[in-house]
């Protein structure tokens, strides 16, 4: 009897492992480049999902040639990405996983080695309404066409690179002061906030991010995100400030708000 129960725990233990590798086999997906002549069931994948976008228009022949290429350059420029004809793993992870978003994604390591001198500045990693407001002038600008998600990722990144080349200035994908007020002053479609403040009564995207946040650290009861700044949420941003030896306000400014996102 205990012998069985042995192995049905062993058994147990190896259907946990493999759902648990399958899982992240889906998760870290890793496409690798399709070479131009390339034939079979990738390049077959391939034609089918750009023809299921609107992209192609030809025959799904597991043959990658002049007409697919166009199709993929076309796909690329689609989400402001070089469009070069390469079908690489940002190219078919776009593709296959959900178009601009599924590129846009911020690698947490990256995002721990970005600093960013001023405190109102926007940088790779930060989240919320300002980001979402930088991506609506860098669309206006026409360097950014990627889904509005308040999320600074690869792709937002790219935009900002591209924004800054165009205007011959120091390229380092930050938003400070200097591309700030270039953007604001390149397009009329929306203005972003030089300043960022939660405190006692915001409400929003940003408060309940914080609160996750905070819950996930332990300095806010489980389940608590009502996306309203109120007495609970003051104290246990207080706790996170005296945990982290900063002064202890109650209060996030942007700098501390995209510190306790990204546990910096």
């Amino acid at each position: 009897m205990q012998r069985q129960r042995i192995v049905r725990s062993f058994a147990l233990i190896a259907v946990i492992i493999l759902i648990f590798s399958a899982l992240c086999d889906i998760a870290f997906a890793q496409y690798a480049t399709i070479p131009y002549g390339s034939k079979g069931d990738n390049v077959r994948k391939m034609q089918d999902a750009l023809r299921r976008k609107g992209f192609y228009k030809g025959r799904v022949d597991g043959e990658f040639g002049p007409e697919t290429r166009r199709a993929v350059i076309r796909f690329q420029a689609s989400l402001g990405i070089t469009a070069d004809g390469k079908p690489g793993n940002k190219t078919l992870t776009a593709l296959y996983n959900g178009g601009s978003s599924a590129i846009n994604q911020v690698n947490g390591l990256k995002a721990k080695s970005v600093t960013a001198t001023n405190p109102h500045s926007l940088y790779y990693g930060c989240t919320g309404s300002r980001v979402s407001a930088l991506q609506r002038a860098l669309r206006a600008t026409g360097h950014y066409k990627g889904v509005i998600d308040g999320v600074y990722g690869d792709l937002t990144e790219l935009a900002v690179r591209r924004f800054q080349t165009s205007k011959g200035m120091h390229v380092d994908g930050i938003v400070g002061k200097e591309t700030l007020a270039r953007l604001n002053n390149a397009q009329k479609a929306v203005k972003i906030s030089a300043n960022f403040l939660l405190t006692t009564g915001s409400r929003g995207a940003e408060v309940s991010s914080a609160q996750r946040k905070l819950v996930s650290l332990s300095f806010l009861s489980p389940g608590y995100t009502n996306g309203v700044y109120d007495a609970a949420t003051k104290d246990a941003v207080i706790l996170w400030q005296k945990a982290t030896k900063r002064a202890e306000t109650g209060t996030l400014t942007e700098s501390q708000y995209n510190a306790l996102i990204l546990q910096k």
